[in-house]
């Protein structure tokens, strides 16, 4: 499982590569790869997308679009690969970004236990991430 500093470092050798690149169409290979939205609405939305930056919290990827944000959690198997070119999918590829300057961002996952959102309100997924709701949890548990 990637553990926060590999996320990190995913976080810092992306964000070079995909700030300034627009997402031209999103191929999902595997449905459940995606928590929000449908994977109709996801495709919809993403396209024309601009990326804005790329940074991570905890253990989730978050890359910045105009008017979204893609956070990515890789679990125990999830890998982002930028490829160039023409590609063919891989057979654990469960999503790929087509990207201008003939890139591809793929997130490929053996396992396929990691998960993408696109939302515009990223609070409501990672605001229970960190020390606070972690005590609060803590101290909960010591009621009972």
């Amino acid at each position: 499982m990637p553990e926060l500093p590999e996320v990190e470092t995913f976080a810092r050798a992306l964000k070079p590569e995909l700030v300034g690149s627009t997402i031209l169409s999103a191929d999902l290979r595997w449905a459940r790869t995606l928590a929000i939205p449908s994977p109709a609405q996801f495709r919809k939305q993403v396209a024309g997308q601009k990326i804005v930056d790329v940074s991570r919290r905890a253990k989730y990827l978050v890359i910045h679009l105009k008017d979204y944000n893609l956070l990515i959690h890789l679990r125990m198997s999830g890998d982002l690969v930028i490829r160039t070119g023409k590609i063919r999918a891989e057979k654990h590829d469960r999503l790929l970004l087509h990207l201008s300057g003939n890139k591809t961002l793929a997130f490929n996952d053996t396992r396929k236990f990691g998960r993408v959102w696109l939302t515009d309100q990223p609070e409501k997924i990672l605001s229970k991430l960190g020390l606070r709701t972690a005590r609060k949890r803590f101290y909960s548990a010591l009621a009972l």
